[in-house]
């Protein structure tokens, strides 16, 4: 089996390519081969597959081997992915059009120097913000925001990112009843800097870690800042590690037109 290893952002992955038959991968299998010590390490395994309808279909597993959701960050890697091994693009624009867990998406790689890419991603709309009450505390808001951008997230915004434990306070939220059974992945947001961009750190369920970077939540932290009135044609979010540019339109309490705008890097490839 050929495998691609990815990182956007610091949020890593590990790809496979099924184009003429279902691969057929256990949770066992995909707990494995993220392993860090044992297997190749990574936060997600993907499976680019062939589709009878667009240019390609995309699986998506966490490392702890659930799945059923969409992943920002390993959506604009598997766009890439695409570009590396000539996989017609059937977009108008260039871009590629597949299936995801969560519905049809369209990506475009930017631009494109060695094995790092900038590539620009739809994400389906937002259909429901809800505002949720949080206890008074220094340094946080005391209003955060759930959505669902492919999967569920909590948005904090906070002013103490540096000094913040976001392994503790992370898996507190995320594991919080009123989020029960499935969860959420946690968000804290900062502003900062001249430009007011946005500071990001995210505790991701499924990996039950912080990672490096997040696209989903990314998304959802620019989509937070609105409901918190920021209303900016274009938002400008930085993770751990890197840049990202996240746009949208809004009518009607839904978000449509999402895009979300970052780098990936091909880190090496290889055959099991």
């Amino acid at each position: 089996m050929d495998f691609y290893k990815y990182q956007a952002a610091g949020n890593d992955f590990v790809l496979v390519t099924s184009l003429e038959n279902r691969a057929d991968i256990s949770t066992d299998e995909v707990i494995r081969l993220c392993d860090r010590r044992y297997g190749i390490g990574a936060d997600g395994l993907i499976i680019l597959e062939g589709s009878m309808d667009y240019d390609f279909a995309m699986r998506f597993f966490n490392n702890d081997g659930s799945g059923g959701m969409m992943c920002g960050n390993g959506g604009r890697c598997i766009v890439d992915l695409a570009g590396r091994t000539g996989i017609p693009a059937s977009g108008k624009d260039g871009g590629w059009i597949f299936e995801a867990p969560d519905g049809i998406h369209r990506g475009r790689i930017v631009s494109s120097q060695g094995r790092r890419s900038t590539v620009i991603l739809s994400m389906n709309d937002i259909t429901s913000v809800e505002p949720v009450e949080l206890p008074e505390t220094d340094g946080q808001d005391s209003k955060a925001w759930r959505m669902n951008t492919g999967t569920d997230h909590l948005v904090m915004f906070r002013d103490d990112l540096d000094s913040l434990d976001a392994l503790k306070e992370g898996r507190r939220w995320r594991y919080d009843s009123r989020f029960a059974p499935k969860g959420v992945n946690v968000n804290f947001v900062q502003y900062s800097g001249q430009e007011e961009a946005l500071r990001v750190r995210t505790y991701e369920k499924g990996v039950e870690y912080e990672t490096l970077s997040c696209g989903t939540g990314i998304i959802a932290s620019a989509v937070a800042a609105w409901m918190k009135g920021d209303r900016r044609e274009k938002y400008t979010l930085r993770s751990t590690s890197d840049t990202f540019s996240v746009s949208f339109s809004h009518r009607s309490g839904i978000f449509s037109n999402v895009e979300l705008t970052g780098p990936t890097e091909l880190v090496f490839q290889a055959t099991l």
